[in-house]
């Protein structure tokens, strides 16, 4: 796997993550370890010509196993960076981030089946050689799923090929650290989950123990955020 173009997207150890809820706001990690995990997937139905699949999440369930989502993160101090190729180049990937929410709109238009619009297509991230667009951080308790179009005129069983960063993370709980995120002073990295629009509501303070901060958050309410419960 040709690691060439995602690679200056990849978080390191010790470096400062944001992940932002739409709708609610960041909730801000330190990464502390790491484990790249490459992963070939082939559980995906043949796709007639001209057709798409149902939006479903990547489940596993051959060789024994019965997995409904290989991409879920089971422990609350782990956070997922993704990036995927695929193969043909003529399937075109949908993003439902979580899983009951479509993504890649505009504000007047969604996208819908067969959409000309908010799609990666396999020639744009191929099989070896996954494309920056296709980068998701997945943290605990969120599924994600796709739709896939067909483009061509004839059948195709698609084939995805995924790295899965494993991100050990401790949540930030240093009130002067987290403002100076917020105002810009502290260089993090910001990542908005999903897209913009169609906020989700994430129950942060029962699965982390935090409260999600707006950009620019006063100190008196980020140490609200941070305090224990």
């Amino acid at each position: 796997m040709d690691f060439s173009k995602i690679e200056p997207r990849f978080v390191k150890e010790n470096h400062l993550l944001g992940l932002g809820f739409p709708g609610q706001g960041y909730v801000f990690f330190r990464v502390n370890s790491i484990e790249p995990v490459v992963y070939q997937y082939d559980e995906l139905d043949e796709i007639a010509a001209d057709s798409e699949s149902t939006t479903a999440r990547l489940s596993k369930s051959s060789g024994g196993d019965s997995i409904d989502n290989i991409l879920r993160v089971l422990w609350c101090d782990h956070v997922y960076q993704v990036f995927m190729g695929w193969q043909p180049g003529c399937v075109r990937q949908y993003l439902y981030y979580p899983y009951e929410t479509a993504r890649r709109n505009l504000d007047e238009r969604r996208i819908y089946s067969k959409s000309p619009f908010g799609f990666i297509e396999g020639y744009n991230s191929p099989y070896d050689c996954p494309s920056v667009d296709t980068e998701m951080f997945i943290p605990y308790k969120i599924d994600v799923g796709f739709t896939w179009y067909n483009t061509s005129r004839a059948a195709v069983t698609p084939r995805l090929q995924l790295l899965i960063r494993r991100l050990g993370v401790d949540i930030l709980r240093d009130a002067d650290l987290v403002t100076n995120i917020l105002s810009g002073k502290q260089p993090c990295r910001l990542v908005t989950l999903g897209g913009v629009g169609d906020s989700y509501e994430y129950p942060a303070r029962n699965y982390l123990d935090v409260d999600p901060l707006q950009l620019g958050s006063a100190r008196a309410v980020v140490e609200a955020a941070l305090a224990e419960k």
